[in-house]
């Protein structure tokens, strides 16, 4: 009699894996090219080899975002006290972020990551800082709905110029930019009081 404990076959799929073949489809097609069954198609697997790590292609991009801390992982340096700085530095380390995370830059392209969405889950230290500035209601959600216009437009300028991978990014004209337009936004806001 064989006592032996058959092993079977080694599993061919994990988690990680599967991860790993989604952000390449998103990152080089899209969101819209990303489904369950063209992911099994890439990893050589059956659908069903895929729904048993993951119930659905929701299932699978919330995940992704859980995964890491999101935008606090770029951050270059603690986050200093001055709160136009902490702006500067937070939106600096979201460009990083979707610099380094193609898919999901390409999800909020494509519009399957909304704005709201990913300020709340990501950015409440750039929001935080907004407030902070004195600004607050509308004048606020302005402000960090111009900064979220050029922190995408950084991404995708940075995201699409061919360059040796070795080559350090420019971040001088995002700091400048950035300290510019709050600038503007505070000059604003306080000529509007002030004439009120």
């Amino acid at each position: 009699m064989d006592t032996t404990i058959r092993q079977g076959r080694p599993p061919r799929m994990s988690r990680d894996k599967i991860v790993a073949t989604a952000t390449e489809i998103m990152a080089e097609e899209g969101y819209a090219g990303l489904s369950m069954r063209r992911l099994a198609d890439r990893l050589g697997t059956s659908p069903m080899g895929i729904y048993y790590y993951f119930a659905s292609k929701s299932e699978l991009l919330g995940y992704l975002f859980s995964r890491h801390d999101g935008v606090a992982d770029y951050r270059r340096d603690r986050l200093p006290e001055d709160p136009c700085e902490r702006v500067v530095q937070a939106s600096e380390a979201v460009v990083r972020f979707l610099e380094a995370q193609p898919w999901a830059l390409a999800g909020i392209l494509d519009g399957y990551i909304g704005f709201e969405e990913f300020t709340r889950n990501h950015l409440s230290d750039l929001t935080d800082g907004v407030r902070d500035l004195g600004l607050d209601g509308e004048e606020a959600a302005a402000t960090v709905r111009g900064i979220w216009s050029i922190v995408i437009g950084e991404a995708v300028l940075r995201s699409s110029a061919p360059r040796p991978r070795s080559a350090p990014r420019p971040s001088a004209s995002c700091t400048a930019t950035m300290e510019s337009y709050l600038a503007g936004r505070l000059n604003r806001v306080h000529s509007h009081a002030e004439a009120q």
